[in-house]
C-alpha cells in the first residue's frame, strides 16, 4: 500500500505534487497543533498560573512592611488574577493548632510548595495551592482554581476544528491557484524548450513571474538566440565551404576527363597537370584549415603550453614566404626584439604564418611591409588595395573583402578566423585597423601580450 502511494506521488504531475505537498504541510501543521494542545495545553496553563502566583508572592513579600499597601495589593491580586490569598500569622504549631497547620509544618523558612488538589464537594474542580513560609511563625497561602482549563480546552478544540476547516478550504483554493499558475509557466517553458529542440526557435521567450522561472526563461531566451545564430553561421559555413570546394573539384573532374580522352597535346597536358596540382593543393590547404578550425573550436581542446621565441616564429614565417617577397619585390622593414612568450608553439606558428602570408599576398608589388615586435606587443602593417568597409568582418570564415576575388588573390578566407580563435584561446588581446595615410590604405594587425 505504501509503495503504491510512493509510486503514485513520484509519477504524478508537477501540479499534483505541488498541491499535495502544500496541503500536506497544512494538514501537518493543523494536526500538530491539535496534538500539542491536547497533551501540553493544560500543563502550560498550570505553568503560567504558577508563574503568576510567584509574581504575586514576590509583590506581597516586598510590601510586608507597609500594611496599607499590602492590603491594597491583596485586593488587587484577588480581583485581577482570580486567586484567594490568606496570611497566617503566629503559627507556633501548638498541639491545639497542630491539625490545622500540619500542612505548614513541612515548610522551612523562605521555602514554598505547590499543590494541586480536587474540591472536597466537587471532585471535578481542581485547585492550585501555594504555601510559602516567610518567617518562623508566618505562612502565605495563595489558592486559585484551574477548573476553567477544562472548559477552555473544550472550547479551544471546537474553535480549532472550525478554524481547521476554514483554513483547509481557503488553503486548498489558494494553493490550487498558485500551483496552476506555476504549472502553466513551467508548461510554457517546456513547450518553448521542445521548440528549440526541434530547431524551431521562438521569436522571444518572455515570462514575468518575478522568480527563478523568469530567470530560467531569460536563460532559455538567450540560449535560443545563441543557438539560432550558431545554426545560421554553421549553415553559412557549410555553404561557403561547399562553394570553395566545388570549383576546384569541378576543375579536377573536367581536366581528368579531358586527360582520359587522350586528345590533348603535350603542352596542353602539362598545363592541365599544373592546374590540377594547383587546385589539389588549394583543396588540401582548405581542408586542413577547416579541420584545424573545427579542432580548436572543440570545448575539450587543450593548449600545449611552453616558452616560445616569438621573434623566431616571425623569422621562420618570413623565410617560408620569401618566394612572394622576391616575386612581388616587397621590402621588409622590421624592428624585432628578442621576445619569449608562453603559449602553444604549433598554434602560434600558424598565427604568425597566416599574418605574414596575408601581408605578402595582399600587399601591392614594389611596396613595403612593417613588423614591429617588443615585449608588450607585435604589430603587422602593410599597404593594401583590398577595400574593407567593416574590418571586424574579416574574422568571419570565407570573408576576404570586396576586391580580393577581383584582384585574383588566392585564399579561402579562413586564415584570420583561425588567428582569431587561436588568440582567444591564449587570452591575448588583438585588433584590426584599416587606416588611410597619404590617400593610401594600410592594414594593421596588433597583438598584445600583456
Amino acid at each position: 500500500m505504501f509503495s503504491k502511494l510512493i509510486r503514485f506521488l513520484t509519477k504524478a504531475s508537477f501540479f499534483r505534487k505541488l498541491y499535495l505537498l502544500a496541503m500536506g504541510i497544512v494538514f501537518f501543521t493543523i494536526f500538530s497543533g491539535f496534538i500539542i494542545n491536547f497533551f501540553f495545553l493544560d500543563k502550560f496553563y498550570i505553568y503560567q498560573k504558577k508563574q503568576d502566583i510567584l509574581e504575586i508572592k514576590n509583590e506581597i513579600v516586598s510590601k510586608l512592611d507597609n500594611y496599607y499597601e499590602l492590603e491594597r495589593y491583596i485586593d488587587f491580586a484577588e480581583d485581577n488574577y482570580g486567586v484567594k490569598i490568606s496570611m497566617d500569622f503566629g503559627c507556633s504549631y501548638s498541639s491545639k493548632k497542630k491539625k490545622k497547620y500540619s500542612q505548614h509544618s513541612q515548610l522551612k523558612d523562605n521555602k514554598y510548595i505547590f499543590r494541586i488538589k480536587q474540591g472536597e464537594n466537587n471532585p471535578q474542580i481542581r485547585y492550585i495551592t501555594f504555601l510559602y513560609r516567610y518567617d518562623k511563625d508566618s505562612v502565605l497561602s495563595i489558592r486559585t482554581s484551574i477548573a476553567v482549563i477544562t472548559q477552555y480546552v473544550d472550547s479551544l478544540l471546537i474553535f480549532n476544528i472550525f478554524t481547521a476547516i476554514v483554513t483547509i478550504l481557503f488553503s486548498g483554493i489558494l494553493i490550487s491557484i498558485v500551483a496552476r499558475r506555476i504549472n502553466r509557466n513551467i508548461k510554457y517553458l517546456k513547450d518553448e524548450a521542445q521548440n528549440i529542440g526541434k530547431l524551431e526557435y521562438p521569436v522571444e521567450i518572455s515570462l514575468k513571474s518575478g522568480d527563478e522561472l523568469e530567470e530560467l526563461a531569460d536563460s532559455l531566451n538567450n540560449m535560443s538566440k545563441q543557438l539560432y545564430t550558431s545554426t545560421q553561421n554553421l549553415k553559412l559555413f557549410v555553404s561557403n565551404a561547399s562553394h570553395e570546394l566545388k570549383t576546384p573539384i569541378s576543375i579536377l573532374c573536367l581536366y581528368s576527363q579531358a586527360l582520359t580522352l587522350g586528345n590533348l597535346s603535350e603542352e596542353k597536358k602539362r598545363e592541365y597537370y599544373k592546374t590540377m596540382l594547383k587546385k589539389s593543393l588549394e583543396m588540401r590547404g582548405l581542408t586542413e584549415s577547416l579541420l584545424m578550425l573545427s579542432k580548436i573550436n572543440s570545448p575539450k581542446y587543450k593548449l600545449d603550453m611552453e616558452t616560445i621565441s616569438f621573434d623566431g616564429l616571425i623569422r621562420d614565417a618570413l623565410e617560408t614566404m620569401d618566394y612572394l617577397e622576391f616575386e612581388k619585390n616587397i621590402e621588409i622593414v622590421d624592428e624585432i626584439e628578442q621576445v619569449d612568450i608562453v603559449g602553444d608553439k604549433n598554434l602560434m606558428g600558424i598565427t604568425v604564418n597566416n599574418l605574414v602570408q596575408n601581408m605578402m599576398k595582399y600587399s601591392p608589388d614594389d611596396s613595403e611591409i612593417y613588423i614591429k615586435l617588443d615585449s608588450d606587443r607585435v604589430v603587422f602593417k602593410n599597404l593594401t588595395g583590398v577595400f574593407v568597409e567593416n574590418s571586424s568582418k574579416l574574422f568571419e570564415p570565407f570573408n576576404r573583402g570586396e576586391n580580393a576575388t577581383d584582384k585574383n588573390i588566392e585564399g579561402s578566407g579562413l586564415g584570420l578566423a583561425l588567428v582569431k580563435r587561436i588568440l582567444e584561446l591564449h587570452n591575448m588581446k588583438f585588433k584590426i585597423d584599416i587606416i588611410n595615410e597619404n590617400e593610401m590604405n594600410y592594414f594593421i594587425f596588433e597583438i598584445r601580450f600583456r
